[in-house]
């Protein structure tokens, strides 16, 4: 496909991040999903490690990265196995926990979509409130683009992505604040832009192309003042002491030592 041929559906996957240890998220992440986007053409991939799933009228598939595998892998590992399995040009990257709370604008998808072919974007993100600027216009009314020196110019929340942008910007080691703090370095050094949906438009409540909050599980655990509320108006019933519920500012890990954090650090530089 060059530059000059607009993405049809065939062109991007739905790429839902996960690991078998979120399996609770699934069904109300499906349950929602399909509630506000009951139409959708594109196929789905849930990057599960060995653990199969379906949902009822979706086209979903489960990668199953580390089936066979004696030892688990690591998040960024994963993430490379799956991409490098899907074979659209694009994928829309989301996370089990990105519950949707109001119709999908799938048209406006469909028009940021011919957009990243026409303007040689490697990256739109999806949320008006996501990340910081500076940004900068770039030709059009639904897009802008990111500064290059932007902190957090990468970003996992919702995201249409060039594939090949993203796989060539993870590195195994990494977490997934890694990726996005030094993975945002890493953009500098190619020619794709990054951009964000206008948040003049975007932004404005009802007006989201992905409506969720960021995000409904945070440190392993749930968000209160999300998902209690919108899991109670669909239904969907969960046993939220198994998870528990985030303290806003408790830490729940365990830093790396001084050393192994620099280590890192000089290998994601690289």
């Amino acid at each position: 496909m060059n530059h000059q041929t607009l993405p049809s559906t065939n062109d991007l996957t739905i790429f839902v991040n996960t690991s078998d240890s979120f399996e609770d998220c699934w069904e109300p992440f499906f349950k929602l999903f399909k509630f506000y986007w009951p139409d959708c053409p594109y196929p789905i991939v849930l990057n599960t490690e060995t653990k199969d799933y379906q949902y009822s009228g979706l086209d979903i598939s489960c990668s199953k990265v580390s089936l066979g595998e004696k030892k688990r892998l690591g998040w960024s590992e994963c993430l490379m196995r799956a991409l490098d399995a899907i074979e659209t040009p694009y994928i829309l990257y989301l996370q089990e926990d990105y519950f949707l709370e109001a119709p999908v604008k799938a048209d406006t998808l469909k028009n940021l979509l011919n957009e990243m072919a026409t303007f040689k974007i490697g990256a739109v993100r999806l949320s008006g409130t996501d990340g910081v600027g500076p940004f900068h216009e770039i030709g059009s009314t639904l897009i802008v683009e990111v500064d290059k020196g932007a902190k957090w110019r990468l970003s996992l929340q919702a995201a249409l992505w060039k594939k090949s942008l993203l796989r060539a910007l993870i590195r195994t080691h990494e977490t997934p604040w890694q990726l996005e703090s030094y993975g945002s370095f890493r953009t500098r050094r190619f020619k794709e832009k990054i951009c964000s949906v206008n948040r003049e438009i975007f932004s404005v409540p009802g007006n989201e192309v992905f409506p969720y909050s960021l995000t409904g599980v945070i440190a392993g655990r749930w968000v209160q003042s999300i998902v209690e509320p919108l899991f109670a108006r669909h239904k969907i019933n969960i046993d939220f002491s198994v998870r528990g519920f985030h303290v806003q500012g408790k830490r729940t890990k365990k830093r790396k030592a001084f050393l192994l954090r620099v280590v890192d650090r000089i290998h994601s530089l690289i």
